[in-house]
């Protein structure tokens, strides 16, 4: 009689964990991928866009079944615009949270140094926002990959135009760390290869109050143009500051793609007037890769896409290269990555650089009027990219010394 007990329990036992672990194995699994960039600061509208792509990203994959038969889940954090807090948040996306991808910083100075845990832990990075020259030459390794422009290529492309069309004499202002410095050192370079004069150059620390103790010296330089590599709340006031001090219409100014927004633009449009930057996204491209992915974003979310677009590809070009490795192994998933293109971007069809990772993307000069980036000429990628300079000095030889004329 016991026996028979014992038998009845033991089957009962075997049923039950039979019918408790169904469920589990039902449950579809799960890839992660990291969202790492500025929430809250000088630089929150550009973190919260690039939350926004990657999502919208996500969704669209996940509709068609995620990436090697796994659906994907973003786990977002703030790097606080800094690059402790960054590498702090980085190794707890890796490690605990055990993502397959990060995206992100948004800050270069944060990037920099995120980049440093990515290449520790082998993890597959993607910057769709920060334009540091370091990224894509001494402090590139194999599993970053870049679809922003940086310092070089905007100089490249921007410089040319202000010399042939706006003036020869330009004062460089920026923000005086890691994204100014870079900016403001490959415009000078370019500026003066061309022909043009630097009158006088100037930084500003990041979240600089009051701008004016510098607008003495840049009106004695006697400019034709004004520079700009600023960004987030920082423009909004120097932009503020610059029309008080009748500045903006005394001088022809021109900036950075990531000075400020688009949806900055309509509160800041009579300052703003004019303004010349180089940019690979803007609402208002009749380009109709843009305008398709614009009307997907605006459905979403209510409003205009913007520079973040580039997060939304990072997606797409990862889980490209997944499927294509067919693997989440980063090794086999950065050599799957290495001249890949994809056709349906934010822009269309764009292809990475196997030198050195870098998208090879066409750009647009935008200016803006009546609080709209209205585009006024075109920049093939090919004629802006460069060399790949990977583990040289991009800034070998620079000075900031002015070179009188």
């Amino acid at each position: 009689m016991k026996r028979v007990m014992w038998g009845f329990v033991a089957l009962v036992a075997v049923a039950t964990l039979v019918w408790v672990s169904a469920p589990a194995a039902s449950q579809p699994k799960v890839v992660k991928i990291g969202d790492l960039g500025s929430k809250v600061g000088v630089f929150e509208g550009y973190g919260k866009y690039q939350t926004w792509g990657m999502q919208m990203a996500v969704e669209e994959l996940n509709a068609k079944g995620g990436v090697l038969g796994q659906k994907i889940e973003i786990i977002s954090e703030d790097d606080e615009t800094k690059p402790a807090p960054a590498i702090r948040k980085a190794e707890k996306l890796i490690l605990q949270d055990d993502v397959k991808l990060l995206v992100g910083a948004v800050s270069s100075g944060a990037t920099l140094a995120v980049m440093e845990v990515t290449k520790k832990h082998k993890t597959i990075h993607w910057n769709s926002v920060s334009c540091a020259e370091f990224m894509r030459t001494t402090k590139f390794h194999k599993y970053y990959f870049s679809n922003q422009p940086d310092s070089r290529m905007q100089a490249t492309g921007l410089a040319k135009y202000i010399v042939d069309k706006m003036g020869k004499k330009v004062y460089i202002f920026y923000t005086d760390y890691a994204m100014g410095q870079s900016d403001g050192r490959q415009f000078k370079t370019a500026l003066e290869k061309l022909g043009g004069e630097v009158v006088g150059v100037a930084g500003a620390p990041l979240d600089t109050k009051d701008f004016s103790p510098w607008f003495g010296a840049i009106n004695q330089s006697g400019p034709d143009v004004l520079f700009l590599a600023f960004a987030g709340t920082d423009s909004l006031r120097l932009m503020t500051q610059l029309h008080s001090f009748g500045m903006t219409k005394k001088y022809k100014l021109a900036g950075i793609d990531c000075f400020l927004l688009q949806q900055d633009l309509p509160s800041i449009a009579e300052p703003m007037e004019g303004f010349v930057q180089l940019n690979h996204f803007s609402p208002y491209n009749p380009d109709a890769n843009m305008q398709a992915y614009n009307a997907r974003f605006k459905k979403k979310f209510g409003t205009d896409a913007n520079i973040a677009a580039g997060s939304y590809d990072a997606v797409l070009f990862w889980a490209a290269a997944v499927e294509k490795a067919k693997s989440f192994d980063s090794d086999k998933v950065a050599e799957a990555h290495e001249g890949m293109c994809v056709d349906n971007t934010h822009i269309g069809r764009q292809c990475i650089r196997k030198e050195d990772h870098q998208v090879i993307m066409d750009m647009h000069l935008y200016q803006v009027k009546g609080g709209k980036n209205l585009p006024i000429a075109r920049i093939a990628g090919s004629d802006s990219i460069g060399e790949a300079m990977v583990g040289k000095d991009p800034v070998e030889g620079f000075t900031w010394e002015i070179k009188k004329k």
